[in-house]
């Protein structure tokens, strides 16, 4: 029994850094959302800015982008230990693990997007009360805020990076546990080490920092500009807000 569970929980782990590679990736894609949202809204509208406060609040998304990662990852990180324990990985877990990331991006995507032409129009992200107000003829009006081009290069980006992202999570595999089989059966010290550094990068990366208060508005307040700082935010963080 001892031996199956370290061979499970190994199997777990391999399961977690796969998806842990690709929630990487997808922040990579966010930071490129937001590179985009520079180009093409940010820069024209703020030549006075440093390229300091610039690096500032695209280092600020990386923090934003993150912690809505480790929020997608707290029921992974519980779904996979309660298999591990349980030594039950049906084929089916995989395929909800790939739903799971492929909605969790196309939300984000449409998020995004919906977001980008308020913010062209605005200079700041879209709240809880905007979204609730929304609709499609509100977005049509927003497009006129910003040229022909910059529409269409914004929807081209847009569904190439979700396209990446729904490609990279379809292509993924995981093997099968069975496959983690060692004649060296696992120590008290390598179970503790592959239960606690998961949850622990999940609490983090959910955090959003290792201060004693969690991620919150005043740490994409890096410039006197107010674009400049919502652009360190997401459209994701910014929807309960």
């Amino acid at each position: 029994m001892p031996n199956r569970f370290i061979f499970s929980l190994r199997f777990s782990s391999k399961v977690f850094m796969k998806l842990g590679i690709l929630a990487l990736t997808m922040i990579l894609f966010m930071t490129l959302f937001r590179l985009n949202l520079y180009f093409l809204s940010v820069f024209h509208a703020t030549p006075d800015v440093t390229f300091t406060e610039v690096a500032q609040s695209f280092l600020a998304g990386l923090r934003f982008d993150t912690l809505v990662f480790g929020f997608l990852f707290v029921p992974i990180y519980f779904s996979l230990l309660f298999q591990a324990v349980t030594e039950k990985w049906p084929r089916f877990m995989f395929f909800l693990y790939k739903a799971y990331f492929v909605v969790a991006w196309f939300i984000i995507c449409a998020l995004t997007f919906v977001d980008f032409f308020y913010f062209a129009r605005h200079g700041a992200r879209m709240r809880f009360a905007d979204y609730v107000a929304w609709n499609p003829d509100t977005l049509i009006a927003q497009t006129h805020s910003v040229q022909p081009n910059q529409l269409w290069i914004f929807c081209i980006i847009t569904l190439m990076l979700f396209t990446l992202g729904y490609m990279l999570t379809k292509s993924l595999k995981f093997g099968d546990w069975k496959d983690e089989y060692s004649p060296h059966a696992g120590s008290k010290l390598e179970t503790l080490f592959r239960i606690l550094v998961p949850l622990i990068l999940v609490a983090l990366a959910a955090r959003g920092t290792v201060e004693a208060h969690h991620l919150a508005l005043e740490h994409s307040e890096v410039s006197y500009t107010k674009a400049i700082n919502e652009m360190g935010l997401n459209a994701v963080w910014c929807f309960d807000k």
